[in-house]
C-alpha cells in the first residue's frame, strides 16, 4: 500500500469512527458533565430574582472517590506485577516489575498522569494512557590533540574513534618521545526515553466495533503542537510550513466547557512567527491483515480539510489505553460518575433553590395597597424594608399582607432522600468519607456493613481500572522498553543498584492486579499479614525451628518484605535481610543410629539417676527438718526449765531477805528492850561492857 491509499484509508476510517466531533451526543454529554462539575447548569436556569443555588453533587462525588482511586494505584508498589512463568523467574519478574514502576512513576510524572487519567474517565467517560519513544539527542562529537597512544585507546573504550591522525608538528613528541595524535571521540547515542502521558477524552476515536484499544482496527488521537515541536521530532520542515494554524471553533466546545479561566479560548491574532504557531496533527493506528499476517501502522497526518501525510511507520502495538468506570458491555464507551449525579444535582439544586425561595418570600411578602386610602408616602415607605421604618397612609388600613400559599412539603427531607438515591447509584457513601453523627446512633454491624458496601463498589471500579487500561499500559510500557533498549543500565531498585537490560527480556502477557482501598485497605492488608506471621511463628514452634517443612528463613522474609511494603515503607531492605544473599550453608550430615540409641540410653540413665537424686535429696530435707524440729522443741524446754529455777531462786531468795528483815528486827526490840531495862537500875548499874558490846553491835549493823 502506497502512501496516497494509506492516506486515504486513514481519513476515511476517521469519518466513520466515533470520537473528536464526529458524534453530537457524546459532545453534549461529556460538555454537560463537565459543566455540572464546575457548578454550572446551563439547562436549568434560574428565574429572574430567585435563588441561583447549586448542588455541587457530581464534583462532590468525584473528589470524593478520586483519593482514594489514586492511592490504590500510586501509594504502594504492589498494584500491578508480573507473575513468574517458572520457579526460576521470579527474580527476573520481580524485577522488570521494578523496573517498569521506576520508569513510569520516577523517569516520568507517574501520579499527575493517573490524576488526570482517572478524573477525565469519572467525568467523560473514558481517561486515555499513551506511550512512546523519545528519541535521544544526537551523538556528541569531542575533538582532542595532542594525546598519547594510551590515551587514545582509552577513549576508544567510550566511543567511536573519527580521523584520528598524527600531530602536524612532528616535533611534538610525549615526554619518552612517543608520538601524539589528533583525533575526534565520537559518543554513542543514549537510547530513546519512554515517556507516557494522558490523552484528553474529546481527543480519542475509535472505530466503531471497537471495545479494547489493544484490539482496534483503527483508533486515534489529536494533538495541538507548535510547528517548532514537529520540525524537532523529524517532520520535514516543508510539510510543516504547509500546515495551517489551528483555530478555535465551536466544535472545541468540551474543552472550553474544561475552562475556569477561559484559557481554551483562542488568543486574538496569529502566532508571532511561523513556528510558534499552533498546528493540528492526528496521530492514526490502522490494523490490517493479509496473506502475508497483520501489520499495525502509525499514520501521522496534519490539516483538516486537505490532510497531509507527515510521517508514517509499522509498529508492534497500539500505544494507548483506556478506561471507563462502569463498563458497557461490548462496547468501548461506557458510563461516567457524572452520568449518574448530573440528574441528582439537577434535582437538588432546584429543592435548594425552592427552599430558600420559600425563606425569602416568607421574610419579603407581598402586600396589597388600597390607593384611597394611602398618600404619596405609602408606596415609598414600604419599599424601604427596614427595621423600625412606618408606613405613612391617610387614615390606616391602606397595607394589607398578601398571605403566600408556601410549600406543602419538607424539601429537606427531599434533599436527603435524593442523597440517598446518589449512594445508592455511585456507591460513595458520605459516611465512608469520614465520621457521620448519624452513625455513633447506629448498630456496630450496621455501620460497618454499610461501609462495606462503600468500599465495595470503590474497589470494582478500581478493578476496573487495573484489569482494563492500567494493565494494558504496563504491558505496553514493557514491550516498547524490549524494543527501545540496546544496553544495560544503572539503576537503584529496592535499595540495590542493579544492572537492567530491557533488550534481553522476555514477551510477558500474564500480570497480577491487586486492589486495595486506600488507607482503609491498607490496614486491612497489614491486618492478615499480620495474622499471616502468627501463624508462621506457631509453625516455626511446631516444626522445631526454621527447617521446613512449612516454614523457612525465605517465607519469614516474604512476610516480612510484604508487610512493611503495606505500612508504606518504601525501602523493606533497610530492616529485613534477603536471606537468598546469603552464602549458602554446608548441609548437615545425618546422626548415625547407633550414637542417636546410645544417647537416648544415656539421657534415660541420666534421667533416672537425677530422679533418684531427687527423692534422697527429699528424703534428707525431711530428715534435716525433723531434727530442727527436735532440738528447737529441747531448745524450748530446756529454755521453760531454766526459767522455772530462775523464778525458784528469786523466790527463796526473797524468802530468805523476809526471814532476816524479821529477824533482825526481833533483835533491834530485845536490845532496845535490855537498854530500857539498864536505864532503870539503881546506880545507873555496870553497863561498861554491855554498852560498849551493844555499841560494837550496832554500829557493825550485824546484830547476830
Amino acid at each position: 500500500m502506497d502512501d496516497e491509499e494509506l492516506l486515504n484509508l486513514v481519513v476515511s476510517e476517521q469519518r466513520r469512527s466515533v470520537g473528536f466531533d464526529l458524534d453530537a451526543e457524546l459532545v453534549r454529554q461529556r460538555e454537560l458533565a463537565l459543566e455540572y462539575y464546575k457548578g454550572s447548569m446551563p439547562d436549568v436556569p434560574a428565574m429572574p430574582n430567585r435563588s441561583q443555588a447549586v448542588s455541587m453533587d457530581v464534583r462532590d462525588g468525584i473528589q470524593a472517590i478520586l483519593p482514594d482511586l489514586l492511592e490504590i494505584f500510586t501509594g504502594g508498589d504492589d498494584v500491578v506485577s508480573f507473575a513468574a512463568r517458572n520457579q526460576d523467574d521470579e527474580e527476573a519478574a520481580q524485577q522488570e516489575t521494578d523496573y517498569l514502576r521506576y520508569v513510569i512513576f520516577d523517569e516520568n510524572d507517574g501520579w499527575s498522569v493517573f490524576n488526570t487519567v482517572i478524573l477525565d474517565a469519572l467525568q467523560a467517560k473514558t481517561g486515555v494512557f499513551k506511550w512512546w519513544v523519545q528519541e535521544g539527542d544526537q551523538p556528541k562529537e569531542e575533538r582532542f590533540e595532542g594525546k598519547t597512544a594510551v590515551e587514545l585507546q582509552a577513549a576508544a573504550q567510550q566511543g567511536e574513534i573519527v580521523d584520528a591522525r598524527l600531530c602536524d608538528d612532528q616535533a611534538e613528541t610525549g615526554l619518552a618521545g612517543e608520538q601524539l595524535y589528533d583525533f575526534t571521540l565520537r559518543y554513542p547515542q543514549e537510547d530513546g526515553a519512554v515517556r507516557i502521558a494522558a490523552v484528553a477524552p474529546e481527543d480519542i476515536t475509535v472505530a466503531r466495533d471497537t471495545v479494547r484499544l489493544k484490539d482496534a482496527t483503527y483508533c486515534a488521537t489529536r494533538s495541538r503542537p507548535r510547528a517548532q515541536d514537529l520540525i524537532n521530532q523529524g517532520i520535514d520542515p516543508d510539510l510543516v510550513d504547509q500546515l495551517p494554524e489551528w483555530l478555535a471553533t465551536i466544535s472545541n466546545a468540551v474543552p472550553q466547557a474544561r475552562d475556569t479561566v477561559r484559557e481554551g479560548q483562542q488568543a486574538l491574532g496569529s502566532a508571532s512567527t511561523r513556528l510558534l504557531r499552533q498546528v493540528e496533527v492526528v496521530e492514526h493506528y490502522v490494523r490490517l491483515r493479509d496473506d502475508n499476517g497483520e501489520k499495525i501502522y502509525c499514520v501521522l497526518t496534519g490539516g483538516t480539510s486537505a490532510p497531509i501525510l507527515l510521517r508514517k511507520q509499522e509498529v508492534n502495538q497500539i500505544q494507548l489505553a483506556s478506561i471507563t468506570p462502569f463498563t458497557v458491555s461490548h462496547r468501548f464507551y461506557g458510563n461516567s460518575l457524572a452520568d449518574f449525579l448530573i440528574d441528582i444535582q439537577k434535582i437538588k439544586s432546584q429543592l435548594q433553590r425552592m427552599s430558600m425561595d420559600a425563606g425569602y418570600f416568607a421574610l419579603n411578602q407581598r402586600y396589597e395597597v388600597a390607593e384611597d386610602r394611602a398618600n404619596a408616602n405609602t408606596v415609598p415607605d414600604l419599599l424601604r424594608n427596614e427595621p423600625g421604618v412606618p408606613v405613612r397612609s391617610k387614615n390606616g388600613g391602606a397595607v394589607t399582607a398578601i398571605s403566600g400559599v408556601g410549600l406543602n412539603f419538607n424539601t429537606l427531607q427531599h434533599l436527603e432522600y435524593f442523597s440517598t438515591v446518589a449512594e445508592e447509584r455511585t456507591g460513595i457513601v458520605r459516611a465512608a468519607q469520614g465520621l457521620n453523627p448519624d452513625t455513633l446512633h447506629e448498630t456496630k454491624a450496621g455501620a460497618l456493613a454499610q461501609l462495606s458496601r462503600a468500599s465495595r463498589r470503590i474497589r470494582m471500579i478500581a478493578r476496573t481500572f487495573a484489569e482494563t487500561g492500567v494493565k494494558d499500559m504496563f504491558l505496553g510500557v514493557h514491550a516498547l522498553l524490549r524494543e527501545s533498549a540496546s544496553k544495560a543500565r544503572i539503576t537503584r531498585l529496592r535499595g540495590k543498584w542493579v544492572a537492567v537490560n530491557p533488550s534481553q527480556w522476555a514477551s510477558r502477557t500474564d500480570m497480577r492486579v491487586e486492589i486495595g482501598l486506600g488507607s482503609g485497605g491498607r490496614d486491612y492488608d497489614m491486618a492478615v499479614m499480620d495474622r499471616v506471621i502468627a501463624l508462621q511463628r506457631d509453625a516455626v514452634q511446631a516444626q522445631g525451628g526454621m527447617a521446613g517443612p512449612l516454614v523457612t528463613p525465605r517465607e519469614l522474609f516474604n512476610s516480612a518484605n510484604r508487610f512493611a511494603e503495606k505500612a508504606g515503607i518504601k525501602s523493606p531492605e533497610m530492616f529485613f535481610r534477603d536471606p537468598g544473599d546469603q552464602p549458602p550453608q554446608q548441609p548437615e550430615q545425618g546422626p548415625d543410629p547407633a550414637l542417636v540409641e546410645l544417647q537416648a540410653k544415656m539421657a534415660l540413665e541420666g534421667q533416672k539417676a537425677q530422679a533418684s537424686q531427687q527423692l534422697d535429696a527429699a528424703k534428707m530435707d525431711r530428715a534435716h527438718e525433723i531434727e530442727i524440729a527436735r532440738l528447737q522443741m529441747n531448745q524450748q524446754t530446756a529454755q521453760a526449765e531454766l526459767d522455772l529455777k530462775r523464778e525458784q531462786l528469786a523466790a527463796e531468795l526473797d524468802l530468805k531477805r523476809e526471814q532476816l528483815a524479821a529477824e533482825m528486827q526481833l533483835k533491834r526490840e530485845q536490845m532496845s528492850a535490855e537498854i530500857a531495862l539498864q536505864t532503870q537500875l539503881p546506880n545507873g548499874g555496870d553497863l561498861g561492857a554491855s554498852g560498849a558490846d551493844i555499841g560494837e553491835v550496832y554500829v557493825g549493823g550485824d546484830p547476830g
